[in-house]
């Protein structure tokens, strides 16, 4: 299917009047293949913490638009590589881990930490066969705070340009960023169009009704719960309950009273988002791939401040999965009613999902180019 222009435009346009993307946007496999290659492939994804990445020869792996990719520290810095073997096509690296070179598991085609080929089995009685010809493909790897992005488009804006003055945003909730320390890595999958997902983070107007206990622990009403677009980036802000730091809460939450008394949701085009809640020094990230139209695969990385305790870990990681479980029932039942595709668009309220309209235009800008 080719979105023209002028189609384009008449989305933008009802966009702007609160209307919704029709239905098919998240159930047509069509606009899932070029979401991959207008977003996923000339964006950049995260790929993990740079704390990972501190050593000669660790690296990390991922992937970017359906690319298998990956991150080696070397004597120059970040190389970023197409984690994908120049001879049959195997993925070379695996997981996150060091290695003194990269070796492909399938015929032990072998290469430096800069992707250079060095050692090919065999190749020496191979005609016309040169081992500089079929490095690894380089791709624009960057750092940004402690937190690393590839880039598989050449001439895509830097990662900084796009993100850097979240890294302000975080120091005002009083995380210090380079002080995290990496506790641990989930994957997860879930059963809604990445889109479907996503908006949902975007919004607060159903945390009341749906999230009793994120309700109790920081105050969404409209007035002091803020929510602003800032291009490639966009956040949202709320700070703790009073009831819930004197103990007063009419849930059971987790320990609110730490040095951090505002919470901040940070969305990063087009499928990264940042979680700071309240209490002790915290930080979770979630990536959110699509699995075809109707499904979403993603990852989530939890950080804690120095000196954090085990019990308030625990406790906080618990926390965020019941607030994403509630998330998944809402997000899995909105998918059901797009594929039965009636109604065919929805009505936001302009005010309350500014976010999510916003998200909408950059996913209309990006996919119906003509």
């Amino acid at each position: 299917m080719t979105l023209r222009a002028d189609v384009s435009a008449t989305l933008l346009a009802a966009l702007d009047r609160g209307e919704s993307l029709p239905a098919r946007w998240y159930t047509d496999p069509s606009i899932t293949e070029r979401e991959i290659a207008r977003v996923f492939r000339k964006s950049w994804n995260y790929i993990g913490p740079l704390s990972q990445l501190v050593d000669i020869g660790d690296y990390v792996t991922g992937y970017a638009g359906g690319v298998p990719v990956a991150v080696v520290r070397n004597e120059n810095g970040l190389a970023g590589l197409v984690n994908v073997c120049r001879h049959r096509r195997h993925e070379v690296l695996k997981g996150r881990g060091n290695a003194k070179s990269l070796q492909c598991g399938y015929h032990a085609w072998t290469y430096d930490l800069a992707g250079g080929l060095k050692r090919v089995p065999r190749s020496a009685s191979e005609p016309n066969f040169n081992l500089a010809d079929f490095p690894l493909l380089p791709i624009r790897a960057e750092a940004v705070g402690p937190f690393v992005f590839v880039n598989l488009d050449p001439e895509a804006p830097t990662a900084a340009s796009c993100y850097g003055p979240v890294l302000d945003l975080i120091a005002e909730s009083g995380v210090v960023l380079h002080t995290l320390v990496h506790y641990g890595r989930e994957e997860w999958r879930s059963n809604a169009n990445w889109k479907t997902m996503l908006e949902n983070y975007l919004e607060c107007y159903h945390c009341a009704v749906a999230h009793p206990g994120f309700n109790a622990a920081i105050d969404v009403r409209p007035d002091v719960y803020t929510l602003k677009a800032h291009g490639y980036f966009s956040s949202q802000s709320g700070p703790v309950r009073p009831a819930a730091l004197e103990g007063k809460a009419k849930r059971k939450l987790y320990d609110v009273s730490g040095v951090v008394r505002q919470s901040q949701y940070h969305f990063l085009w087009p499928n990264v988002t940042i979680n700071i809640n309240p209490g002790f020094p915290n930080l979770s990230i979630d990536v959110w791939t699509p699995d075809g139209p109707n499904a979403t695969r993603g990852f989530s990385e939890q950080f804690f401040g120095p000196g954090v305790s085990e019990d308030f870990a625990k406790s906080l990681v618990s926390f965020n999965k019941q607030v994403a479980a509630e998330d998944d029932a809402l997000t899995d039942s909105v998918q059901r009613g797009l594929i039965g595709g009636l109604p065919d668009t929805g009505r936001f309220l302009t005010n309350s999902e500014h976010l999510v309209i916003h998200f909408q235009k950059m996913i209309v800008e990006a996919v119906g180019e003509s």
